[in-house]
């Protein structure tokens, strides 16, 4: 028996430790909304209000080991538009996040395939409010792979990519949906970073972007008295940009914290649009065309300044957050936008189940051009949002808010306004993670 025992000691050992190495991930959850808004599509004079209801099962799945994770999280959102139910649309949703330690080093990647809807997507970009009258599906795929090394204490360098893939779903003989064009961005970026101590860091940051898109323009129409010629043309963008940055992190406290970076970029442009022009069987030469179709090409250079900022303070009650940024971001609109964006949160815990907040915010979306006289097609919009939630069991959360927001169109100089009631329901099941 002793000796039996001996033996088997080193295997049990040996399964006893492999049993403990996985914390499996398992946790489905459930929510559903109510919807009520005066402005669905956030235009100046709006056709009707809309109830909303949106359903959303979910499940997160995973594990966490001693040195590494992964989690992975399936959404659906079916999204039923009480009284327009052509704007009815099944959402779905997925993520995956990996971590990876090592002694000196940090491995990352996150990745995302979505299903959503126009409607929901495209007024926080305020890029293309004007074409909301429809649903138009839109699919995102994005990777962005991280990986950090720390040369000692006080010194690191974060290597990182991102890849972004945007695409419309265009219907034969539907204009409106030609208005969206795809896109693709990627994104190479170098962080180092020095620790002065343990609350002060200093940050330099270098990335490379490089952004494409390309699509057919609504149709046209050439009036050439007394002749109306219809027009079809297409267009193609890419653009290349370098930007700098430097910035700090400082920690004034446990619960007060500061970051702050700034810098330039340099953006080079190429685009191109290739016109048709159905001259009814007559000669072009007739009407001053020589040859068919007619391609103009366009190169140009911008350049502007970016930054970001945070500052966060935690209290007894709750918190307060701020943030800034400035940044070149793509856009559906065939090209890229500037965008300026502040926000401004507070949470307050009333009791142990009772807490409220509220959010403020404000994003302008500019076009860039190649002169300072081209037609102001900004977007400025800003948000109002308090809340209240209240946790009426561990696994059941009840929340109900109210958001005023405000568009503005710089090309017509008109505003136009929104208001929105939500009643959110979520459930989370305690389940046990099972160990293996």
């Amino acid at each position: 028996m002793k000796s039996t025992t001996k033996l088997l000691l080193p295997v049990m050992a040996l399964f006893s430790h492999n049993s403990h190495a996985f914390d499996w991930l398992f946790e489905p959850n459930f929510g559903a909304s109510e919807r009520y808004t005066d402005n669905l599509r956030m235009q100046i004079n709006p056709a009707r209000d809309n109830f909303i209801t949106t359903l959303s099962p979910g499940i997160l799945l995973g594990y966490i080991a001693e040195n590494h994770t992964l989690n992975t999280t399936f959404k659906w959102n079916e999204l039923i538009y009480h009284g327009e139910s052509d704007l009815n649309f099944s959402e779905k949703i997925a993520n995956l996040k990996q971590d990876y330690f090592g002694e000196r080093f940090k491995a990352e990647l996150s990745a995302q395939y979505a299903e959503q809807s126009t409607i929901n997507t495209q007024l926080d970009l305020t890029d293309n409010a004007f074409n909301l009258q429809i649903q138009i599906p839109r699919t995102s795929i994005s990777f962005s792979p991280t990986f950090t090394y720390n040369f000692d204490e006080r010194n690191a360098l974060q290597l990182a990519y991102n890849y972004t893939d945007v695409s419309y779903e265009k219907t034969p003989g539907l204009t409106t949906s030609r208005a969206f064009s795809d896109y693709r961005n990627q994104q190479y970026s170098g962080t180092y970073t020095h620790s002065f101590t343990e609350r002060f860091s200093l940050n330099l940051t270098g990335a490379y972007a490089l952004f494409s898109t390309a699509g057919d323009n609504p149709p046209g129409v050439l009036r050439i008295p007394p002749f109306r010629f219809p027009v079809e043309s297409s267009f193609s963008q890419e653009a290349s940009t370098f930007n700098y940055q430097a910035g700090f992190q400082y920690a004034y406290d446990e619960r007060t914290r500061v970051s702050l970076s700034a810098g330039i970029r340099d953006t080079s442009t190429d685009s191109s649009v290739t016109q048709n022009i159905d001259f009814l069987g007559l000669p072009p030469e007739l009407f001053g065309f020589s040859q068919q179709p007619t391609v103009s090409d366009q190169s140009f250079k911008t350049s502007g300044n970016v930054f970001s900022g945070n500052f966060n303070r935690k209290y007894d009650w709750g918190s307060i957050d701020l943030n800034g940024a400035r940044q070149l971001s793509p856009a559906s609109t065939a090209g890229q936008r500037n965008t300026t964006s502040f926000s401004a949160s507070a949470n307050y815990a009333i009791s142990e189940r009772w807490s409220s907040g509220i959010k403020a915010d404000y994003l302008l979306s500019e076009s860039i051009g190649t002169n300072n006289n081209a037609i102001n097609n900004s977007r400025t919009m800003i948000s109002l949002t308090p809340n209240i939630q209240w946790l009426w069991t561990p696994e059941i959360r009840l929340s109900l808010s109210y958001t005023y927001r405000q568009l503005e169109f710089g090309s017509i100089n008109d505003t136009a306004f929104g208001n929105n009631l939500q009643l959110q329901f979520s459930y989370q099941p305690q389940i046990n993670r099972q160990v293996k």
